[in-house]
């Protein structure tokens, strides 16, 4: 292979090539290395994955950006540890000056926990998201996530919803009270990396925005 083709191979790989980092962190005298790893293909992605070992624990979306020159889409991460519990913070936020795309908008809390036998296991979930769970239709259901139905058929619509958001998610959607304090909570987390990357859009987007 020339010079010239090998050159031109490594331009094509070039937006896929992904970066690492590690850190290793002693949890209750667990050794976990945390990598991040970051990639730039069809979306700007980082992602955390935990390890013991090659032992592969869990993963977090650290940072996720998607979207053109009317809107976007982002997901943000973070987490914290304490004592021999793990807990990952998420957030999804999305814009659109054409009123076509807001969803998803959401917040959700995963908390591990290593146990007797050292094994990171999840403990509690918690998750309200407002997002596309039928392909890109918007489900009816999510009009009544914040208002009471008033008829069997809307509550079943609701519900229905819900049981779609909680397996494509993996998670215990919570309202009312327990949502509020969940949106507090990762607000509160990620405050600093919403204000960065979300501060902006009342300026550009105006009503046109879930944030």
């Amino acid at each position: 292979m020339t010079y010239l083709k090998i050159l031109i191979l490594l331009i094509l790989l070039l937006p896929k090539l992904s970066i690492s980092q590690v850190e290793r962190i002693n949890i209750q005298g667990k050794v976990v290395e945390f990598r991040t790893t970051s990639t730039n293909e069809d979306t700007q992605t980082e992602t955390l994955t935990l390890f013991t070992g090659d032992k592969e624990l869990a993963s977090l979306i650290l940072s996720d950006f998607d979207g053109d020159c009317s809107s976007e889409n982002i997901e943000l991460g973070t987490y914290k540890i304490i004592e021999n519990s793990i807990i990952f913070y998420s957030y999804w936020a999305s814009a659109d000056r054409m009123q076509k795309n807001k969803y998803p908008y959401g917040f959700r809390k995963e908390q591990y926990r290593f146990d007797t036998n050292g094994e990171l296991v999840l403990r509690t979930t918690e998750l309200y998201i407002e997002t596309y769970v039928d392909d890109w239709t918007v489900h009816q259901g999510m009009t009544f996530l914040n208002t009471n139905p008033k008829s069997e058929h809307e509550l079943n619509l609701k519900n229905d919803y819900i049981a779609k958001a909680e397996k494509m998610y993996q998670s215990h959607f919570v309202l009312g009270a327990e949502k509020q304090q969940l949106e507090q909570e990762v607000r509160e987390i990620l405050k600093a990396k919403i204000k960065e990357n979300t501060g902006y859009w009342a300026e550009v987007y105006g009503k046109n925005s879930k944030h």
